[in-house]
């Protein structure tokens, strides 16, 4: 029974230690990026739609915000997304990357940018979202100084197709995968040590 513990404690551990140096190698300038405080810090315009929190979807971390699309506007980027607004620095390389899907059997293209405040101008380029859960990464090359500061900008290109979100990152550099079967590995062995401790 000791050597099982003894063999279980080393394999949490090695998994804790390799999360960690998986999630230290970025530093996320997103406030709320797994919806865990509710919406709070990202907004929708009003006319067009409204975003939430579906619980009955599984997300990668956190919750899943969908963003119900009524109608659209005048203007391409009329509805658009905003985050909680972060820094950038001019000329400087920074990755956004998050989970999107969008309705079953639909395919969309979404604009997403880094846009000033005030000036409103930044870095985009187009996604093209189906109905599956993938991860979806730009990295683009800031063209400002903050401040003001920036927010990630999602716009509709012309469809109502509803949208479901998870886990956003933004961090200076190029691309850098998760290993999320690491922390996955990692709290189911953190919840079978607490079952472990309580027998």
């Amino acid at each position: 029974m000791n050597s099982k513990i003894g063999v279980f404690i080393l394999v949490l551990l090695f998994s804790m230690m390799l999360v960690s140096i998986a999630s230290s190698a970025i530093t996320n300038l997103v406030k709320n990026p797994d919806f865990e405080k509710d919406i709070e810090g990202w907004t929708i315009g009003a006319d067009y739609g409204s975003l939430s929190i579906d619980k009955a979807e599984k997300a990668i971390f956190g919750n899943v915000l969908f963003a119900k699309i009524d109608k659209l506007g005048a203007n391409a980027w009329e509805p658009e997304i905003h985050s909680p607004d972060f820094a950038l620095g001019n000329g400087k390389t920074y990755t956004i990357d998050f989970w999107a899907k969008t309705e079953a059997n639909k395919k969309r293209n979404l604009m997403v940018k880094f846009e000033q405040l005030e000036v409103w101008g930044g870095p985009s380029d187009i996604i093209n979202v189906d109905d599956k859960w993938k991860v979806y990464h730009l990295t683009l090359k800031s063209d400002f100084q903050s401040p003001p500061n920036s927010v990630i900008h999602i716009q509709f290109e012309g469809s109502v197709d509803d949208v479901w979100f998870s886990h956003f990152r933004v961090y200076e550099g190029e691309y850098v995968a998760e290993v999320l079967s690491s922390v996955k590995s990692a709290d189911k062995l953190a919840t079978a040590w607490g079952q472990v401790k309580s027998k």
